[in-house]
C-alpha cells in the first residue's frame, strides 16, 4: 500500500515539475513582478506587519532578537504555505477540479508545515523541544490542522476570489475587444455604402450636364474626407457631425433642380460634447432615401436636433409613398446598422422610436454622450 502511495506521488509529482519549471522561468517571473508590482508590496506590507506586531507581543517573555528571530522564521513558513497552495494547489489542482489530488496535498502540506513551525517555535523556547514522545501526536495535529489549516484555508478563499475577478476582467476585455471588431465591420459596411450612393448622385449630375457637378464633387470631397478618415476615431466632436449633416443636406439639394423642402433646425449648445461618428449622417440619409420627392409635391423631410444636458434629442420626420417597396442595390445597412452600433457603444444610454404610419415616417433618438 505504501509503494503504491509512494508511486501515485512520485507520479503527480513528475506531471507538476513541468508546470514548476514553466512558473518560475526566469524572464515570466520578472514580467509578473512588473505587472504585479502593487500587489507585491502590499503582500510584503502585511508580512512586514506581521512580524513587527508578533514581535513585539513574544518580547515580553523572550529577548528582542530572539523574539525577531522566532517571529520571522515561523513567518516564512507559514508564508510558504499561503503562496504554496494559492500559487501552485489551488491554480494547478483545484481549478482544474482535481478535488482529490489538491485535498492531499493541501492536507499533506498543512501537517508538513505545521511541523516546522512547530519545531521552529518550541526550538526557542528555554525547554528546547521540551515534549514527551506520548504527546507528540497531540501537539503536531494541533499545529498541523490549527494555525497552517486555517492558513491553507484563507489562501484557497483569497486565490479563488483573485481568479475569478482575473477571469471576469479577462471575460470583460473579451467582450470589448468582440463590440469593437463588430463595431469596426458595422462602420465598415456604412462608409462604402454611402460612397456609392454620393457617386451614383454625381454621375446623374454628370450625365446631365448639370453646372453643379464639379461644385458637388468638391463638397462631396470634404464629407468623404470625415466619412473615410473620421470615422476611423472611436468618438468626434458632435459639432462635426452636425457639420457634415449640413453639408450632405447641400449635396442633396445639388441634385434636384428644384428646391426640395428639407429644414433642418438645431437648438443647445453642443460644444465638448462627443459621439461615435457617423451615426447621425446615416440616419439623415435614410430619411431622404424614402422621402417622396419624386412623386409628391408637398414632400418635405425635416431634421431636429436638440439638448436636454447631456443628452441629444435627434429626429427625422418625412412623409413618403406607401407603395414604397424601395431596396439598395448596393445592399444598404440602413437602421438596423445604427442600432447594433448604438447597443455596442451606449448599451442602456440611448433609445430609438421609429413611427410608420400613413404617409408619414418619423424616427426619435435620444442618447447621452460624454464630453471629450
Amino acid at each position: 500500500m505504501i509503494g503504491y502511495f509512494a508511486q501515485y506521488v512520485e507520479k503527480v509529482l513528475s506531471s507538476l515539475m513541468p508546470m514548476l519549471i514553466l512558473r518560475f522561468n526566469r524572464n515570466k517571473i520578472f514580467d509578473w513582478m512588473k505587472n504585479n508590482m502593487f500587489n507585491i508590496i502590499l503582500h510584503s506590507g502585511f508580512w512586514a506587519l506581521y512580524v513587527l506586531l508578533f514581535t513585539m507581543l513574544t518580547a515580553n517573555f523572550l529577548p528582542l532578537g530572539t523574539a525577531f528571530s522566532r517571529v520571522f522564521l515561523s513567518g516564512l513558513v507559514l508564508a510558504f504555505a499561503f503562496y504554496f497552495n494559492a500559487l501552485l494547489l489551488v491554480n494547478i489542482l483545484l481549478e482544474k477540479k482535481r478535488w482529490a489530488l489538491f485535498f492531499l496535498f493541501a492536507i499533506l502540506l498543512a501537517f508538513v508545515t505545521g511541523m516546522v513551525r512547530f519545531l521552529i517555535i518550541n526550538s526557542y523556547d528555554n525547554n528546547s523541544i521540551g515534549f514527551a514522545f506520548s504527546e507528540t501526536p497531540k501537539i503536531l495535529l494541533n499545529s498541523s490542522f490549527g494555525v497552517q489549516s486555517v492558513i491553507i484555508f484563507i489562501s484557497t478563499f483569497y486565490q479563488l476570489i483573485l481568479n475569478r475577478i482575473r477571469k471576469e476582467r479577462l471575460r470583460q476585455e473579451l467582450v470589448n475587444r468582440q463590440n469593437e471588431a463588430e463595431i469596426k465591420f458595422l462602420k465598415a459596411q456604412i462608409n462604402p455604402h454611402f460612397l456609392f450612393n454620393m457617386l451614383n448622385n454625381i454621375y446623374a449630375l454628370s450625365v446631365t450636364g448639370s453646372a453643379n457637378t464639379s461644385q458637388m464633387i468638391l463638397k462631396l470631397s470634404e464629407l468623404l474626407r470625415y466619412v473615410i478618415y473620421g470615422g476611423r476615431e472611436k468618438k468626434l466632436a458632435l459639432e462635426r457631425e452636425i457639420e457634415h449633416i449640413d453639408i450632405f443636406i447641400e449635396l442633396f439639394q445639388m441634385k434636384s433642380e428644384n428646391l426640395l423642402n428639407i429644414t433642418f433646425e438645431k437648438s443647445g449648445n453642443f460644444a465638448g460634447l462627443v459621439i461615435e461618428p457617423m451615426i447621425l449622417i446615416p440616419i439623415v440619409e435614410n430619411c431622404f432615401k424614402h422621402t417622396d420627392f419624386d412623386t409628391n409635391e408637398n414632400a418635405f423631410a425635416k431634421i431636429i436636433i436638440g439638448l436636454k444636458g447631456q443628452e441629444v434629442l435627434f429626429t427625422t420626420i418625412n412623409t413618403k409613398n406607401n407603395n414604397d417597396n424601395q431596396k439598395d442595390e448596393t445592399g444598404g445597412v440602413g437602421l438596423e446598422n445604427i442600432r447594433k452600433r448604438l447597443e455596442l457603444t451606449y448599451k442602456d444610454k440611448f433609445n430609438m422610436e421609429i413611427k410608420n404610419e400613413g404617409n408619414y415616417f418619423e424616427l426619435k433618438l435620444k442618447v447621452t454622450l460624454g464630453h471629450g
